[in-house]
């Protein structure tokens, strides 16, 4: 907002406008299209890893849900995410749509032209659409009301809403944005005017590919507060938790408002045709001029047909993108090929280049990329004696990888416990190969990839991960203390009932300590209580008559050495002032404790 600290987010729009009027005072060039059709490309990789990673938090919800008992409250959350998971879906569901339709606006309807030169630098077709037509207002009033429904969601659980920062608008008025608060002739423009008039359809594809990005973050925060809310004792009704719908995947006509209903929200496919050299691998449907030849090329001997794919591995339900052409070439054809200066091996007219993706923590932007490039020069005789040389540079993204963690108990530690883990970095695949290193406890792996044991022995607990020796990410967790057992007497084996008293001389009493019945479920070898301190005696009036000392680990006391001085109407007091904790490792663990359990004798 405008005075205050400027957001990422707001960078980023800033950087995009800074961008946009540069094109139009050059006439927009083709290669600053390229770097908005690069933008789109870099934040849909983006957009399909929030994706992943939001399903991802919705089962871990399920899971938990289920682990602990489905109690009500807790369905109540899980119903809640999943309401706010098929909400999402039809947000991105209706700006996926209105690309494909502000697309057809300026192609004519010829959706394979869209990623063509000429249809990216339109401007007036997307400005009479989402300006002239309102479809730009649409739009924002349903981004403005993510929030609020999401919020009104989650506040329905009564643990507190989203926080201040969170409810910002996505859909923010140029007086909204911070790089323009001294521009007052920007400053007067709303929403619409500010991002679509006169805007070329390259950047409008990118502006809206970017709404689908913070939605998509701002779920992914929900989800994880929600993920929180589990096992802490939500008291709401799972029938009162209202369903937010979705919506429609056509926009809505200005004078109407959105309808609820649920939608696809896969993420969007990548064009069919992209200017040349674009991030993603695929070939350019389009020649560069200075790629043809002024002679012909001798000695072609052979023909290929040629498939290239975006990835080989692709999701149920969504769409599986290649291209096919025709490759031919000289068998004998040797090339010599650099990258970044270097030369590389040549394999059957063909450079084999393989790096590992990497990226320092701060090369990484708001939304998770860090961007890479490489120079490519491939020199080969043409078959008269010349040579030919062709350059190009290749831009890719690293995404930075997620950590995915899963415990006994949700997103909490024991001190001095075994902690069993299982942490995955879902994007590496099987090339996951982990190491870990721990500050504030010890770590010993499991026999299966991903599983550890952490034992706590500092309250602030910091896990390193790393793979195949490369440095993914850390957690950090903040250890607890064992939550205190229950304290018990038993006289002679039974209860001690304060309205009836003892009957008899009583022989023993036996010390009962019960573990936290939550606890005890998940960590049954470390929730061993005994008492170590404490005494027993016996009281008349403001007297002591007699006492026994408890020293060591205990959970029957003879009374024998003071059964003969027990008479009618005195008191047996049991005073604890220490127990002890045996873990899973046989350590014994000093607590202070204190209880204090009277009876009278009859």
């Amino acid at each position: 907002m405008a005075g205050g600290k400027e957001t990422p987010r707001q960078k980023m729009i800033g950087m995009m406008y800074l961008v946009l009027t540069a094109l139009l005072a050059l006439q927009i060039k083709d290669s600053v299209l390229e770097k908005f059709v690069l933008m789109e490309s870099g934040l849909e990789v983006s957009n399909s890893s929030l994706l992943d990673y939001n399903e991802t938090i919705l089962t871990t919800i399920q899971s938990d849900v289920s682990n602990q008992g489905s109690k009500p409250g807790d369905i109540a959350v899980q119903k809640t995410a999943e309401n706010i998971r098929a909400y999402t879906r039809g947000v991105i569901g209706y700006i996926e749509q209105m690309k494909l339709d502000v697309g057809a606006e300026a192609s004519g309807g010829d959706t394979a032209k869209v990623y063509k030169r000429s249809t990216l630098k339109k401007i007036e077709e997307p400005s009479n659409y989402l300006y002239e037509r309102h479809y730009g207002d649409s739009l924002k009033a349903v981004l403005d009301a993510f929030p609020v429904q999401v919020n009104a969601a989650v506040s329905d659980l009564e643990k507190g809403g989203m926080s201040p920062k969170w409810m910002e608008s996505i859909a923010l008025d140029a007086n909204g944005i911070k790089f323009y608060e001294d521009n007052q002739e920007e400053k007067k423009k709303g929403f619409s005017e500010f991002n679509f008039y006169k805007a070329p359809l390259a950047s409008v594809l990118t502006q809206l590919t970017f709404y689908k990005n913070q939605i998509y973050s701002k779920e992914a925060v929900a989800l994880n507060k929600l993920k929180s809310l589990v096992g802490t004792a939500v008291t709401v009704d799972p029938s009162s938790i209202r369903s937010l719908g979705g919506l429609s995947a056509a926009p809505a006509t200005p004078s109407a408002s959105p309808q609820p209903q649920a939608s696809n929200d896969d993420v969007a496919q990548t064009p069919q045709s992209s200017p040349s050299n674009p991030s993603n691998g695929s070939a350019s449907t389009d020649i560069d001029p200075d790629d043809f030849l002024d002679r012909q090329f001798a000695g072609i001997d052979y023909a290929q047909a040629i498939v290239l794919s975006e990835s080989n591995i692709v999701t149920a339900g969504l769409d599986f993108n290649a291209q096919t052409f025709l490759t031919l070439g000289n068998s004998k054809l040797n090339p010599k090929v650099r990258i970044n200066g270097e030369e590389i091996d040549v394999v059957n007219g063909r450079g084999l280049y393989t790096t590992k993706a990497s990226a320092a923590l701060s090369d990484y932007d708001a939304n998770g990329l860090a961007k890479k490039s490489f120079e490519v020069e491939i020199v080969a005789e043409d078959g008269t004696g010349e040579e030919i040389t062709r350059t190009t540079t290749h831009e890719y993204f690293v995404a930075r990888p997620v950590i995915d963690v899963r415990s006994q108990s949700v997103d909490v530690l024991y001190l001095d416990c075994r902690n069993d883990l299982n942490i995955n970095v879902p994007a590496l695949g099987p090339a996951y190969q982990p190491s870990f290193r721990i500050t504030g406890g010890t770590v010993t792996q499991g026999s299966k990839k991903g599983e550890v044991s952490i034992v706590p022995n500092n309250r602030a607990v910091k896990i390193d991960v790393s793979s195949a020796g490369q440095y993914i990410d850390s957690r950090e967790f903040e250890a607890r203390n064992v939550p205190l057992p229950s304290f018990e007497v038993r006289v002679d084996g039974n209860p001690y009932d304060a309205n009836v008293g003892i009957d008899n001389i009583p022989s023993t009493v036996t010390l009962n300590l019960k573990a936290d019945a939550g606890f005890e479920s998940k960590y049954p070898d470390d929730a061993n209580f005994f008492v170590t301190k404490g005494l027993i005696t016996i009281s008349s009036g403001k007297n002591r008559i007699a006492s026994i000392d408890i020293d060591g680990l205990k959970t029957e006391v003879d009374l024998a050495s003071i059964r003969s001085r027990m008479r009618s109407g005195q008191r047996l007091v049991v005073a604890i002032s220490e127990i002890s904790r045996v873990n899973y490792a046989n350590k014994q663990i000093p607590i202070p404790f204190t209880g204090v359990v009277e009876m009278t004798i009859n």
